[in-house]
């Protein structure tokens, strides 16, 4: 399948669906300041463990923001590129239905990777984008195996994402190979994963 990304354009932001920009003023230490932020929603995420393939389930798929970040320095050029911009991250869902944490990862699990999960263990909530965002990721862990398999995953509305596996035995060296873009709360999960186990 062609998963190059095609007819990009970059304008500002109008009509905010999911972050709303604003700024702050406050004085600190006998100085005003003024600070940009951006709300968006509170978020939840899951680290998947494959019972039968002893391997980490994760989720591949464009992030915008991250192809934009990668033109910084160079003339930009609206041609996406082999994986540029393509991101390894958590199966992961916003807070934006009204429903449970546990719920709204229940049904992203179903959605992004076709797993069908009725349990999930909570690891902790965390912030993200501390200097100019702050919404809240909830963290869970479940453990799956092939007799869950409800579908094929890949997220709805067109989402393009794409389930990976992560071998447990190349986990570690899948964490630093800085040529597979990830975030820091991936990194964290596995290193929870490994220190609750003792593997």
């Amino acid at each position: 399948m062609d998963t190059s990304v095609k007819n990009i354009k970059i304008e500002n932001l109008t009509s905010p669906r999911y972050v709303k920009p604003y700024q702050i003023y406050f004085d600190l230490c006998e100085k005003s300041v003024r600070w940009e932020c951006i709300k968006a929603h509170d978020s939840v995420s899951v680290l998947l463990y494959h019972e039968d393939k002893d391997a980490f389930l994760l989720v591949k798929q464009f992030r915008p923001a991250v192809w934009f970040n990668l033109q910084e320095g160079r003339e930009l050029n609206l041609t996406q590129k082999g994986d540029e911009g393509y991101t390894y991250e958590l199966c992961a869902g916003l807070m934006d239905k009204g429903k449970s944490e546990e719920q709204t990862v229940i049904e992203e699990i179903a959605e992004e990777t076709g797993f069908a999960v009725s349990k999930v263990e909570r690891i902790t909530s965390t912030r993200g984008a501390l200097g100019f965002g702050g919404a809240k990721q909830t963290m869970f862990f479940a453990a799956i195996n092939d007799a869950m398999k409800i579908g094929e995953g890949g997220g709805i509305d067109g989402e393009n994402i794409e389930p990976v596996y992560v071998p447990l035995d190349r986990a570690r060296e899948f964490m630093f190979d800085e040529t597979k873009t990830k975030a820091t709360g991936l990194m964290f999960a596995f290193m929870w994963f490994f220190d609750r186990m003792g593997r």
